[in-house]
């Protein structure tokens, strides 16, 4: 390690300013990039002297380099909310020089009112060839000092000084080390308590990332408080740390059928064991990849599932939705619905996420509306059929009305329902048949609506 800190040292200050100015780009011109890290704010455009730079960069997202006049900018962040109103709330003014490069950074919270942009700044000079470039940036607010390792993989932090030391706010110069195999540790500051660890990560020639630490709202069961937001010149990723897994629910949605238990590769004992009609678990951490369900009957020591492959992302969230029915001879015509939920909090939002489970109800209109009268409105979804979900649906805060109709009717089957919707909060619903099957057709709540 101490040989690498060496080369960081001397390749910091010769070969990344050496070289100059790539040739093709123009003497009075800037790059400029948004990168979104405000755990708890919406989707944001950003405009530069009223001109659109991004629409709609999400949590974890990075516009990417934009080139753009070296002058002085006024910079609009405006919210997407769900009224369809994109309201400024954050302006700064930034004076951007010619040949430099800018990484503005939304970090903080809404619900607190920390949100602020931290820019940084480079010079726009390329990379040796064989070499990386990274550049580390502390964006969590809860998170205390850290220090930051980066080293070979495996290698003892017992025997190892920290690569960096950052406050919440700071970031480091830019350092470049050539390409190859890295792992990236971080320990609150004077400790070798890691709370992240990256695993090995393979950086190809010519790799150059902005690498922020920002607040983990994912899932996966991780116990880091952390993710890290990778940039590159066009984009992010989210890099997690290595133990993240995956969260996965299940939720009986079959009326009349009895307790059934869930089982992941087979194992036993069961994931979920007697789960009933109407019910459903808290989220369960599984490992990424293909799961394969199995959904028996104990009392009748039946499979009515067996072995269906589920595909799980790292850090994402998923319920398995059991539905169906069971016939007048007690076959089981029953199915897996698995589907991804957006579980991310946004603080000027509630967010809903509706599934349609009801064998008896057909193809429906779904309303949510300020009071229960829909006759001149549009269904917020239409043609909502068998089987369909959608999750991450944002509604302004407030009262609202949950009304489900047949598809072009105005008919009410199911609700209507009364809701208290608040911001920075989930709220979920299965429509779905009465115990035993047929009507009257309901609404089945979790999270909030539980």
């Amino acid at each position: 390690m101490k040989n690498l800190m060496t080369l960081i040292v001397l390749l910091s200050g010769t070969a990344l300013y050496g070289c100059g100015s790539d040739n093709n780009n123009s003497h009075n011109q800037s790059s400029l990039r948004i990168i979104h890290a405000g755990s708890d704010a919406p989707k944001v455009n950003i405009l530069a002297n009223n001109t659109s730079i991004t629409e709609g960069l999400d949590y974890g997202e990075s516009s990417g380099f934009k080139k753009v006049s070296a002058q002085n900018y006024s910079v609009d962040v405006n919210a997407q909310l769900p009224n369809n109103t994109t309201p400024t709330v954050l302006t700064e003014n930034y004076d951007l020089k010619a040949e430099r490069n800018y990484s503005a950074i939304a970090i903080g919270s809404i619900a607190d009112n920390s949100l602020e942009v931290l820019v940084v700044e480079n010079a726009d000079s390329p990379i040796a060839e064989g070499y990386i470039r990274l550049q580390a940036v502390h964006g969590s607010p809860a998170a205390p000092t850290v220090d930051v390792y980066i080293t070979t993989p495996a290698e003892d932090l017992t025997t190892t000084t920290p690569t960096l030391t950052l406050n919440y706010r700071q970031f480091s110069d830019q350092l470049t080390v050539p390409a190859g195999d890295y792992q990236i540790r971080i320990t609150p500051a004077g400790t070798q308590n890691v709370v992240f660890d990256s695993g090995t990560l393979s950086l190809t020639s010519g790799s150059d990332l902005l690498v922020t630490a920002a607040p983990n709202v994912y899932g996966g069961n991780s116990t880091s408080p952390v993710v890290l937001l990778t940039a590159s010149g066009e984009s992010a990723s989210v890099l997690f740390d290595q133990t993240t897994g995956a969260d996965l629910r299940a939720v009986h949605v079959v009326a009349d059928a009895p307790a059934v238990n869930v089982l992941l590769n087979n194992s036993t004992p069961p994931a979920v064991s007697n789960l009933t009609y109407e019910n459903e678990t808290a989220f369960l951490p599984v490992p990424s990849g293909q799961q394969n369900i199995t959904v028996n009957v104990p009392s009748l020591s039946t499979d009515v599932l067996s072995d269906v492959p589920v595909s799980l992302e790292q850090g994402k969230f998923y319920n398995a939705v059991v539905l169906g029915s069971v016939d007048a001879s007690d076959a089981f015509d029953i199915e897996l619905l698995p589907f991804e939920e957006d579980r991310r909090k946004v603080a000027t939002e509630a967010k809903i996420t509706l599934v349609h489970g009801s064998v008896s109800a057909g193809t429906v209109d779904v309303y949510i509306t300020p009071t229960n009268d829909i006759s001149n409105i549009d269904p917020n979804i239409s043609n909502f059929t068998y089987k369909q979900t959608v999750t991450g649906v944002g509604f302004m805060p407030g009262n609202a009305v949950l009304s489900i109709t047949p598809a072009g009717s105005k008919t009410v089957a199911i609700g209507p329902v009364t809701l208290n919707l608040e911001g920075g909060k989930l709220y979920g619903a299965v429509a779905q048949d009465a115990s035993g099957g047929g009507a009257p057709l309901g609404v089945n709540g979790f999270d909030e609506l539980n």
